[in-house]
């Protein structure tokens, strides 16, 4: 029963970044779609620093940092996920690059590396971050589809990290 709640909330919380991580990218147009989403949400730090928060929250659902040194490296964590949802290094590449920036957000969690978390796991899941968000907006082209994905795919692989 309890790994059942553990999966429904992870589930649920992949719905709710998917929700916030279009809600950070979307414009102040009354016609940007969806057009349910209020207008107060629809602000790029809501998918820069809450949909962290949705990712290292899942996190704890499977495990839970008991020194103060977890709970630091944990937050370390949340910031550099911050910082790599800002950007999706067009400046580098020329263009949005969502392989990259997969990546880069999976490599974000490398600071859990020194709280007991292998380091090829860390790497694994920031290569399957960038091969499910590069594939994801290659085969998809439409705003809001890529975003839904990207930010579901954040938490759902989550797991990835307890392996």
């Amino acid at each position: 029963m309890e790994i059942l709640l553990k999966v429904g909330s992870l589930i649920c919380l992949s719905v709710l970044s998917a929700v916030l991580y279009r809600a950070g990218g979307m414009g102040k147009e009354e016609t940007a779609e969806p057009k349910w989403i209020p207008m107060f949400l629809r602000h790029s730090w809501i998918r820069d620093w809450l949909c962290p928060l949705l990712v290292y929250g899942s996190l704890c659902i499977f495990w839970l940092p008991l020194s103060v040194l977890g709970w630091l490296l944990l937050a370390v964590s949340y910031a550099l996920l911050g910082g790599a949802l800002t950007t999706y290094w067009d400046e580098l590449f020329g263009f949005d690059n969502f392989w990259f920036s997969g990546f880069m957000c999976g490599v974000a969690a490398v600071p859990l590396c020194f709280c007991g978390f292998p380091f090829y796991i860390v790497l694994v899941r920031a290569i399957v971050l960038a091969v499910l968000w590069g594939a994801w907006c290659a085969i998809f082209n439409k705003d809001t589809t890529e975003e839904y994905g990207r930010g579901a795919f954040l938490v759902i692989t989550v797991p990835l990290l307890l392996i």
